[in-house]
Order: C-alpha cells, then sequence, then structure tokens
C-alpha cells in the first residue's frame, strides 16, 4: 500500500481539479464536507496519537529521553529563526524589485454541505506535556507495566497509520475540489506569480540544504528521503494543515531514520511549532507590501527583534488553515506599521499561500526528525 500511496493522491489531486470545474457546487459541498468530517476525526485522535508516540519513546529511552527532547526543543527554536533570519535577505532582494500589489480577497470560498465536528477534548499541549510526565514517572514506578503500555501503545499508533492510509486519499479530494473551486488555484498561477516564484525556489533552495546536510551531504540520500517525503507534503498542500498530514509524515521519518520511534515522537511534537515555510513566506510577504506602500525598509535591528518575536509566536500557532498569519498580525502591525489595508493584504497573500507553506512546514519537519535521529544515533541512544 505504501508504494502505491503517492500515485493514488496524484490521481485525487488530477481528479480534483478537473471535477472543480464541471461538478455542481452540492456535490463539491459534499465532498468537502466529508473532508472536513475526516479532518474532525484526526484532529480528535491526534492528543491520543501524540501521548503514545511520546510515552513509548520516554520508556524506550529511560534517563536519555529529557537530554533527547530538550536538545530537540533548543534546536527547534533555531531552526525557525534561522530560516526567519535567512529570509530577511529574500525580502530585501524583493524589495528591491518593482512591485505593485493589488489587494486580494480573502473570503471564505465554498462551505460544506454539513459540518461535523468532533469535540477537541484534550489540547496537544496537554497531551504533549502529560506524555513527558507519564513517560518519566511511570517506568520508575512499575518498568514491566509500563513497557506493556508502551507495547498497546504501539500497536495502536500501527493500527491507525494503516486506517488513516485508507481514508486520507478521500479526505484529500474534498479539499482540493474546494480550491479549485474557489479558484485559489488559479490565483496562484496567474497574479502572484512573481511573489510565489521567489518564495517557492527560497523554501526549495532552504530545504535541499537541509536535507543535505542531515544525510551527510550525500545526494542519493538526500533525494531518497525527499521522496519519501512526498505524500505528507501532497496531502498537507491539499489540506492545509500539518496535523492532517501527520500519519503520512509520520510513515516518512520511519522510512529515514535508524531511531524510529524517537523520529516518529520528534514529529508529533514540531508538527505546529516548526514551520519553516511560514518563517520563509511571511517576511517575505511584509517586504513585498512594505514596497507596495511606499514604507521604509526595516533595519537589521528591527528585523532581528521581529524574528525573535516570530520565533516565540510559533509556539502558540493554531493548527488550522492561515493559522501561521493570524497569530503574527499583532506583531507585524506592532513591528511595521502595518495598518488595516496591509494587514488585510499580508493575511490574504497568505491564504493564497498557505498550501505551499504548509507543505514546505511538513518537508521541514521530516528533515529536523532525522536531524534528531542522527544526534541520537551519534549518541548512542538506542
Amino acid at each position: 500500500m505504501c508504494k502505491k500511496i503517492p500515485f493514488v493522491l496524484i490521481f485525487c489531486v488530477i481528479l480534483a481539479l478537473i471535477g472543480g470545474k464541471i461538478f455542481p457546487l452540492s456535490v463539491v459541498s459534499l465532498f468537502l464536507a466529508i473532508s472536513v468530517t475526516l479532518k474532525s476525526v484526526v484532529v480528535f485522535v491526534l492528543p491520543a496519537l501524540i501521548f503514545c508516540l511520546i510515552f513509548s519513546t520516554f520508556q524506550r529511552l529511560g534517563k536519555s529521553a529529557s537530554k533527547i527532547f530538550a536538545i530537540a526543543l533548543i534546536l527547534l527554536c533555531c531552526s525557525n529563526f534561522l530560516a526567519a533570519y535567512l529570509s530577511h535577505f529574500v525580502g530585501e532582494m524583493v524589495y528591491a524589485m518593482n512591485l505593485s500589489l493589488s489587494q486580494t480577497s480573502a473570503k471564505d470560498g465554498l462551505k460544506p454541505l454539513f459540518d461535523f465536528q468532533l469535540p477537541k477534548i484534550v489540547s496537544n499541549t496537554v497531551a504533549l506535556v502529560a506524555s513527558m510526565i507519564f513517560g518519566i514517572f511511570v517506568p520508575k514506578v512499575t518498568p514491566d507495566g509500563a513497557r506493556k503500555l508502551s507495547i498497546v501503545f504501539d500497536k495502536f499508533v500501527s493500527h491507525f497509520l494503516k486506517c488513516i492510509q485508507l481514508i486520507i486519499p478521500f479526505f484529500l479530494f474534498g479539499f482540493f475540489l474546494k480550491m479549485q473551486a474557489d479558484g485559489i488555484v488559479a490565483t496562484l498561477v496567474c497574479q502572484y506569480a512573481s511573489i510565489v516564484a521567489i518564495i517557492i525556489i527560497a523554501i526549495v533552495a532552504y530545504i535541499f540544504i537541509l536535507y543535505f546536510a542531515v544525510n551527510g551531504m550525500d545526494v542519493r540520500a538526500t533525494f531518497t528521503a525527499m521522496k519519501n517525503m512526498i505524500p505528507a507534503v501532497v496531502c498537507a498542500f491539499g489540506t492545509m494543515s500539518s496535523a492532517s498530514a501527520l500519519p503520512y509524515t509520520l510513515i516518512a521519518v520511519e522510512k529515514n531514520s535508524k531511531n524510529k520511534s524517537l523520529a516518529k515522537s520528534i514529529v508529533s511534537i514540531t508538527t505546529n511549532i516548526h514551520l519553516i515555510g511560514d518563517c520563509i513566506a511571511i517576511p517575505v510577504f511584509i517586504y513585498a507590501i512594505l514596497k507596495s506602500y511606499g514604507a521604509p525598509q526595516p533595519s537589521q535591528f528591527l528585523y532581528l527583534a521581529f524574528a525573535v518575536q516570530f520565533v516565540i509566536a510559533k509556539f502558540s500557532v493554531a493548527a488550522i488553515p492561515a493559522g501561521g498569519i493570524i497569530v503574527m498580525l499583532p506583531i507585524i502591525e506592532r513591528c511595521f506599521g502595518f495598518d488595516y489595508a496591509m494587514s488585510s493584504l499580508i493575511f490574504s497573500l497568505y491564504v493564497i499561500m498557505d498550501p505551499i507553506c504548509t507543505s514546505a512546514n511538513v518537508f521541514g519537519n521530516g528533515a529536523f526528525a532525522q536531524l534528531i535521529d542522527r544526534i541520537a544515533t551519534r549518541f548512542h541512544v538506542k
């Protein structure tokens, strides 16, 4: 089944792009409702998945677990900061261009025929903290019980991933239908081609360098690791949600890593806070809008202060489409003096770019999981 996943997803994308033009809106709305429902199920189960993965990892790693996860958190902040700071140079290049961006519409677009949402009982953050606490103390109280519980959790994760592989193509199909019906695909291709092209080139170059470095500058291993991530990236593009693509991301990092349980646990932690795509796209948009409105180029000190706040704000990003820009708007307005029109424009542009940003985020999460896996392997953590 895993080998067929890319072809199934590509078929769903092509069918949706065609169907979005010829299907009645009622049919598109029905498929979108199915996708929204399936997404609700995935998001509902996600805290349990995070708890199981991290608890099992702590149980296996023992005393090394706290150290590895502390290193992961520090490197995560460094990774977000580095991407945000380097994108400043791309932004300066964009600022030097002759730009005149027009106002776009941030409409919600087509609505699902029905909206079934499972309640959010436990947040991902609570599940993360609880799993670490239980992972540290349960093995000390009852080592045998912790091992047995870990086996049960591993079986749950395995069965969940097998089930999710069957439903995600249907899940993806509805969201791509909506994108085509709302004209988002056409807008990306036609209206903002130059800015989108610059951002895509910057993202691709940055991600390739990440994978190249993590894979020991081995070109063949780099392309293999990136190829394994393609199903997750395609899913992220269609759903605009890193959390929804998590099942495929877990499968990919398992292929790319030696310490598979650790790598999967790292991905479950970084899904909503390690956002490479946002760190590159948002600063570039800021520079483009400043130039378009005739505002002065930010100083190095101002941008550095913004980058620090940017990294901190990423810990509160909502796991929803456009969540990355929603939490950033107050910081952007405070640092760069954006008024209502400028804020509306960057929000609209981000909504259009959200599929690409989310895909980049998932790609970056895969590279980060590999990085932590390499560090753990180097220190002989099994």
